[in-house]
């Protein structure tokens, strides 16, 4: 019964975010979008030095804050198009500027590490366990409405805490459909055009995949896995 309840959870969120994301088709290709804003500028303002790489920190805040918010009103089954655009840029701009500093603080503090061999191993462990920490992260920022930097840090591992099975399980299968796209396995070479094409079907695949958190992160957040067995296999 457990595993045929949790299925159904699954199933009922791929369901729920392919249905969000048929009422706005166009956000689809969104995420390629910003990346390759976010590159173009990455190449206009490196001969800047430092200058170059604060406007890249507050470019990444930006561009965060205009995927979450188009991604909170499709997890919200809202009609949105780039008219909202304007209103995007500042709706989550502070709250990943707030995360982003606090990373960036940690980074500083840890960065004396790195001239060591085993620093260095200890380093990429901390990253991991950064990673790992801050999974539900983006689905904090828009569905909790954290503000922030330590506010969201402490709200994603309060999830995760709560729901760490429940909420990897799903994510490492996609991290391993992933790892075979990475390796060739899934043979994307032969798309016609693949410089193009694979940017944008990655970007696409990208899009599903944080729209389903979303509606995941909804059902898990706030029940108990008690409450999720009684009101799902009532479904079944």
């Amino acid at each position: 019964m457990f595993f045929v309840v949790y299925a159904r959870i699954y199933g009922q969120a791929f369901v729920n975010a392919l249905a969000a994301i048929g009422r706005n088709l166009w956000t689809l290709v969104l995420p390629i979008g910003l990346a390759f804003a976010f590159l173009a500028l990455g190449l206009v303002v490196s001969p800047l030095g430092m200058a170059g790489g604060f406007l890249l920190g507050l470019a990444q805040s930006v561009a965060c804050s205009i995927y979450t918010y188009f991604l909170a009103e499709v997890v919200a089954k809202n009609h949105v198009g780039l008219g909202d655009l304007k209103t995007s840029i500042g709706a989550y701009f502070w709250t990943w500027i707030n995360l982003f500093f606090v990373l960036w603080i940690i980074d500083l503090l840890l960065g004396p590490m790195k001239v060591t061999p085993d620093g260095q191993r200890m380093l990429k462990a901390l990253t991991m366990m950064e990673l790992i920490v801050l999974n539900a992260a983006p689905e904090v920022i828009y569905l909790k409405r954290s503000s922030g930097g330590f506010e969201t840090i402490q709200r994603s591992f309060a999830f995760l805490q709560e729901n760490w099975i429940e909420w990897f399980v799903p994510n490492a299968l996609i991290l391993g459909f992933v790892w075979l796209l990475i390796n060739g396995t899934i043979p994307l070479g032969a798309l016609p055009l693949p410089a193009v094409t694979v940017p944008v079907l990655g970007g696409a695949l990208l899009h599903v995949v944080m729209v389903y958190r979303g509606f995941l992160f909804q059902t898990l957040d706030g029940s108990t896995h008690r409450q999720r067995m009684f009101r799902f296999r009532g479904k079944l």
